[in-house]
């Protein structure tokens, strides 16, 4: 038994492909790959939609217990959230630990709020800190609950407390970068000297190039730029968008294409039709996964215009797996994911006209084609799941199970 995997019991807020958000895909990626490694994942997390089951097994072996969160709608909605999350999580734990059957069963969280139930008892558990959830509350999820000012702030205010407390209550925290690691930093010190940093993983055997098709080479009259982003201030596509004139008064020839939804879409359409920019850029919805990865390998550029909390940029690193250089702003965990290709790839700040100077001079540098070539060694082997895999199971080994 002691040679066994573990039975993980992963505890956020929610889990692809209920949510589509780079948390929501990591925390199934991740639980995906350790089934594939022998162990066995109860993924707990909220429901997102009437039709979704209390239970279900994915074709990946991944199996999902579902809690009801209140409705944002209800004038209550702070109040009542936690006190259901936490009941709600409590119930869940209780039949996922039943689900390890004869294994070590290790508790994994991944969002503050439900893992408040763990943290008052006491349970052991690793939590991987994503971003601080506190300040996403101040700025992407703040038009999205009915909440006067007043009770925002004290909203947010518990919330940072709750997470400080579950990052100091963890047996051992995770984060995906440095920026992160920093944030955690900041919210509690001594919890920030002792984090576990591992990088976020993606499906390299699916990112890749097309092997099968000619090597793309840059086209530089009429180059397309990709931008995967969901579409909320913080990702910048704004910022991207009202770069684009900069852009094509010197490269005419430039497109833009924008995959993602989020409640900045019709402001977006607006705003490009305003710019008469609607033959040049082109909003492409929420696209499924392989039209994302043609989208990486057909684009000559990739774009992640981040303005704030950038917690590893997975984005950025399909891009380059797919062999598609990215220019990123030097916000959050950004100018990580590309350190060691080139500088060239940081733009000198979030502002549009830093962003369009940043994709203008890459474009132009006679290298380009060149550093294309590297993209993909640049990420692959080493933040393909397997690697990445590996370094949870050996840091489970020494996390204290839940019996």
């Amino acid at each position: 038994m002691n040679g066994t995997p573990p039975h993980v019991i992963m505890v956020t807020n929610a889990v692809a492909p209920d949510k589509l958000g780079g948390l929501e895909r990591y925390v199934r990626e991740l639980s995906a790959g350790l089934v594939a490694a022998e162990a066995s994942v109860t993924v707990i997390a909220k429901r997102t939609a009437p039709e979704q089951p209390d239970e279900e097994r994915g074709a990946d072996g991944v199996l999902i217990r579902r809690f009801d969160p209140p409705r944002k709608t209800d004038p209550l909605f702070a109040v009542r959230y936690p006190l259901d999350i936490v009941r709600g999580v409590r119930d869940r734990i209780a039949r996922a630990v039943r689900d390890g059957g004869t294994r070590r069963v290790l508790l994994h969280g991944h969002f503050p709020v439900p893992m408040i139930e763990p943290a008052l008892s006491r349970s052991p558990y690793v939590y991987t800190c994503h971003a601080p959830v506190y300040r996403e509350l101040l700025s992407e999820r703040r038009g999205s609950y009915a909440l006067p000012a007043p009770f925002r702030r004290a909203a947010v205010g518990g919330l940072r407390r709750a997470e400080r407390h579950v990052l100091r209550r963890a047996h051992t925290v995770v984060t995906l970068s440095a920026f992160v690691r920093s944030e955690v930093a900041t919210l509690d010190r001594r919890t920030g000297e002792r984090v576990v940093q591992i990088p976020g993983g993606l499906d390299t055997e699916w990112f890749r190039p097309d092997g099968d098709a000619p090597a793309h080479r840059l086209d530089r009259l009429s180059p397309v730029l990709f931008t995967a982003r969901r579409l909320v201030e913080r990702t910048g596509v704004d910022a991207l968008v009202d770069a684009m004139p900069s852009v094509l008064s010197r490269i005419p020839g430039a497109r833009l294409h924008i995959a993602g939804s989020g409640p900045l879409g019709e402001a977006l359409a607006q705003r490009i039709a305003d710019l008469g920019l609607g033959s040049r850029i082109e909003l492409l919805g929420r696209i499924p996964e392989e039209e994302l990865r043609e989208r990486y390998r057909e684009a000559d550029l990739a774009i992640t215009p981040t303005t704030a909390l950038e917690g590893f940029g997975l984005s950025t690193a399909e891009a380059l797996a797919c062999g598609t250089v990215a220019v990123v702003t030097p916000i959050g965990a950004n100018p990580e994911v590309v350190d060691g290709l080139s500088p060239a790839l940081v733009a000198r700040s979030a502002a549009p006209t830093d962003i369009a100077d940043a994709i203008v001079r890459v474009l132009d540098d006679p290298d380009l084609d060149a550093l294309r070539d590297r993209a993909r060694e640049h990420v692959h082997p080493r933040w393909a799941w397997s690697a990445v895999v590996e370094q949870h199971l050996d840091l489970y080994r020494h996390v204290p199970g839940l019996r």
